[in-house]
Order: C-alpha cells, then structure tokens, then sequence
C-alpha cells in the first residue's frame, strides 16, 4: 500500500476533519492549501523512494563483495581452522597489551587528577604531616604560606580543607 499524497481521502484519514481544516485554512485567509501541498511535496516523495532504492542496491552490491572477499580470505574447507588461529593469537598476544595499556591509561588519569601527585595542591606536590591533626597529610605549601593561621585555626577547632 503507497502513500499518495494527492489523494484527498489521505488526508481525511491523516487528519482528522481535513476536509474542514482546508476550508478553515483557506477561508482564514492564510492561503495555504493542503491538497496543494501534497502536490508539491509529490516530486520529493518519489525523489526519496527512488534514493532509498539506489542505496539498496549499492548496500547488497558491497555486501555481496565483502562475502566474496570473505571467502577468498578464508576457504570453506579452512574457514574454522583459520578463524580458531586467529582467536588463539588475539587472545594470547593482542589482548594482554591491550588490557595492560588499559589499566595504565585509567591509573595516569586517577593519578593526574589527585591533588598530591601532579602538583596541583597548594604546596606544588609535596606533602607533610598535618601538625595536631592525628597524622592526615597537608600540602606543604598550604602550612608554608601562613603557619600563624593554621595554628589559630588549630586552636579554634576549625576544621581545615586543602
């Protein structure tokens, strides 16, 4: 079943009272029509369907020559001893670089984003053992710059972010 866009009872069935949006439209004095429209819109239709063929065709023209290539890779007679092989190699010497690189990728990030270990803290990097507070760790810097505040703080018992 086609859809004909010229066909008024299309638009009877698209729209409900098509008829009478039409009239109210056009009695408006809006000027727009749409059986005229479907009119118009008829040469893109079939532009469209004619497309959607073409790439049919080029899609089952590539596949097939994809599966020729296939088979010229990879015989029927030695098709499962080939692909079992190839398996055997990817997992024995692709997927273990690949996994290790991996897991290295993820560490430099999660180091890259810590405060203490790329420098972005307040001291430049380095750390030292926060005085009175029970062995946490401070950036030096942070203490370096006002020593007389943190200890006011320490006094104060507020508690202190880096």
């Amino acid at each position: 079943m086609a859809f004909v866009p010229e066909a008024p009872a299309a638009w009877k069935l698209l729209l409900r009272g098509g008829g009478a949006m039409t009239r109210s439209l056009r009695d408006a004095g809006l000027g727009f029509d749409l059986d005229g429209a479907g009119r118009f819109l008829a040469p893109l239709w079939e532009l469209i369907k004619q497309k959607a063929a073409e790439l049919a065709a080029f899609l089952t023209g590539l596949l097939a020559a994809l599966g020729k290539k296939a088979d010229e890779l990879f015989p029927p007679e030695t098709r499962s001893e080939t692909l079992a092989q190839w398996v055997r190699v990817g997992v024995t010497v692709v997927l273990p670089p690949a996994l290790g690189a991996l897991v290295l990728f993820w560490l430099a990030r999660c180091c890259c984003r810590c405060r203490c270990c790329c420098g972005r803290g307040g001291g430049g990097g380095r750390t030292m053992v926060a005085p009175g507070r029970g062995g946490v760790r401070m950036p030096r810097g942070a203490f370096e710059g006002a020593p007389r505040t943190y200890f006011r703080d320490l006094r104060a018992k507020k508690t202190h972010i880096y």
